[in-house]
């Protein structure tokens, strides 16, 4: 079968983290979860990790992975507001890592101020700063004609203290960097949060693009009953060995 291929591209490829399969970033509490609730001989209570749909959720698509430390802390200003700040590790800005002037701005790295009137307050969580900032994203992302890109946070997983806002880009035709909108979450005042190095901070899932019209239809209850026997004849893995199609992302 022919393998499509979406490409990650920067002039930087040696000096930042490349994406990864999201697959390789499955967060640890999954892996630890136990398949069955009990292990009694010849019967079995699956757990969650036994859920096909949501192990897809896990394996599917690709990870932009956070390529520095970045520590926030809530301030206050000479008005004695709340301001949200950052930082990164020290001198960060000052490093020329070849000797040139290669530096955090020039690989699209870092951290920026997002222009807040550009995004609706309904847009803002309780739990988060009413502050929109922007993860800067060194690659530029390719993929075949008529494929697009959603552009989302990791499923089914806290990505601890940041949320970024979902967007879906034509990435056959965008030629130029994705950066990533994002809320932090509120921090205790005298504490800190580290987004740290290594964190997925965004799921990149590509898909072709159609044209679809929503209809209405109708089933016997007798035909849903029938269907609904035959899929619950077998006591576990039921959905993988009737209904589920593998899936590669590489």
């Amino acid at each position: 079968m022919l393998r499509k291929k979406i490409k990650f591209i920067t002039p930087y490829p040696d000096l930042v983290l490349h994406p990864v399969p999201i697959k390789k970033v499955v967060p640890q509490w999954y892996k630890d979860m136990k398949n069955y609730l009990s292990e009694i001989q010849n019967f079995q209570r699956p757990t969650v990790k036994k859920c096909v749909p949501v192990l897809d959720t896990f394996t599917s698509g690709y990870a932009i992975l956070n390529p520095l430390d970045v520590v926030f802390w809530q301030d206050k200003d000479e008005d004695n507001e709340e301001v949200l700040r950052w930082e990164y590790p020290e001198a960060i800005n000052e490093m020329n890592p070849t000797g040139s002037n290669i530096n955090l701005h020039t690989m699209n790295v870092g951290i920026s101020r997002h222009e807040p009137g550009q995004i609706s307050k309904k847009f803002v969580r309780s739990n988060e700063y009413p502050i929109p900032l922007k993860i800067l994203n060194p690659w530029i992302i390719k993929t075949p004609k008529n494929y697009s890109c959603l552009f989302t946070n990791p499923l089914n997983r806290e990505n601890d203290g940041i949320r970024i806002i979902d967007g879906i880009v034509d990435t056959d035709d965008y030629d130029i960097n994705i950066n990533f909108p994002f809320f932090v979450k509120k921090i205790k005042e005298g504490q800190s949060f580290i987004l740290k190095k290594n964190q997925p901070v965004a799921l990149v899932f590509p898909y072709q693009r159609d044209n679809w019209k929503m209809e209405i239809g109708k089933q016997s209850v007798d035909e849903i009953r029938g269907k609904r026997f035959k899929f619950n004849t077998l006591l576990t893995d039921k959905y993988k060995k009737m209904i589920w199609k593998g899936k590669k992302y590489d």
